[in-house]
């Protein structure tokens, strides 16, 4: 008998990349099939989570812009007035008065990216601290944007668990040990246009149901995945697994 065929999708794919609530239960679910399972990912799910580090790199948009210019107008004074690093996480909390919900949501997503890397600044000289961690955050920006398009580019991928980044909080990865593994990708001729981000559920799974690979599972790392879909194709004909989030073993 034959390997099973696992498919990611977005959500679960996210979690690997970056750390979540999530991941640690993906990562035992990978390891409890890693051995007799080949894992795949349809590449719109790739283009999906690339969705989530394409932005502009504007002042509202991108931190670097707001420190360097920061750094570049402020007087000596007026840098004396600052305390950091506190400071340091204002400018890369946002850069728009009386925001709505999608912008708080997308500054509190990019500060999840970069806040770790304040531990790297030295701010005893303040604009030069604040330029070494607009430089830090570029880095980082590159590094994840590279890292998924290079992922959406290959046939076969390997997802290393040690280069996973901090996001969340590590704190929420309990595992003595990461691994790497080896992930495929697929594609389908029809493109996802346009819609919610549950249209494009619907559209990954039922491209899997459409699929020659014949797959017999698909992990998530969403709670209202599998009741969403079978509320609009009536049924579930390739088990969904979802991992279960840490916050619940932590928090309850």
């Amino acid at each position: 008998m034959g390997h099973k065929k696992i498919c990611f999708e977005t959500s679960s794919y996210l979690p690997l990349i970056w750390c979540t609530p999530y991941s640690q239960s993906l990562i035992s679910l990978i390891k409890s099939y890693n051995s007799e399972a080949e894992f795949y990912i349809q590449k719109d799910c790739i283009k999906e989570a690339l969705s989530y580090v394409h932005y502009p790199n504007n002042w509202f948009r991108h931190a670097p812009v707001r420190l360097r210019k920061i750094a570049k107008i402020l007087n000596e004074k007026s840098l004396e007035r600052l305390s950091f690093p506190s400071t340091a996480f204002q400018i890369i909390l946002g850069g728009k008065m009386w925001t709505q919900g999608l912008y708080l949501n997308f500054v509190r997503h990019t500060t999840f990216l970069y806040s770790d890397l304040v531990d790297h600044v030295d701010f005893k000289d303040k604009r030069k601290g604040m330029l070494q961690l607009a430089d830090l955050i570029d880095e980082r920006y590159n590094r994840i944007k590279e890292r998924i398009e290079n992922n959406l580019r290959s046939d076969k991928f390997e997802i290393d668990l040690n280069l996973i980044f901090p996001y969340w909080g590590a704190y929420y990865l309990y595992a003595d040990s990461l691994f790497t593994f080896k992930v495929k990708t697929w594609d389908v001729e029809e493109k996802f246009e346009k819609g919610q981000a549950r249209i494009r559920d619907v559209f990954h799974y039922e491209s899997m149901l459409k699929s020659k690979i014949k797959f017999d599972k698909m992990i998530v790392a969403n709670t209202g995945f599998s009741l969403h879909i079978k509320k609009q194709l009536g049924s579930l004909p390739i088990e969904i697994i979802c991992a279960q989030s840490r916050q619940t073993e932590i928090f309850e």
